[in-house]
């Protein structure tokens, strides 16, 4: 009970910062993808409902947490396989992240 306590504490965790909930909108549905690619999903969802665009330095910003912050964590739970390059490769994607992800996108969509 312990690990199954563990894991979906990690997964909450994981799903508690929206940049890294929008990224598992993303890789969900492939496989195989790159930082840029993630980057742009996830700036998409960060600025919709917004009259502006998202400004360059946003962007930035969402590329390096992703990078630096982001990606690694979905790393150390061995969601994907992540070495620090441009390269995002899922490694698992269990069924409870699946039907977190349906919850947190009800609320995503909610909200923008």
């Amino acid at each position: 009970m312990d690990g199954e306590e563990d894991s979906l504490r990690t997964l909450l965790q994981i799903l508690a910062e929206p940049r890294r909930r929008y990224a598992l909108y993303h890789l969900r549905r492939r496989d195989r993808t790159t930082v840029t690619r993630i980057a742009d999903n996830v700036a998409g969802w960060m600025a919709a409902g917004r009259d502006e665009p998202l400004s360059a330095e946003t962007l930035v910003r969402i590329y390096t947490d992703l990078h630096h912050t982001d990606l690694p964590k979905l790393a150390a739970a061995d969601i994907v396989d992540y070495r620090g390059d441009e390269r995002v490769e899922v490694t698992r994607f269990p069924d409870v992240l699946h039907a977190l992800l349906d919850v947190t996108l009800e609320f995503d969509d909610g909200a923008t």
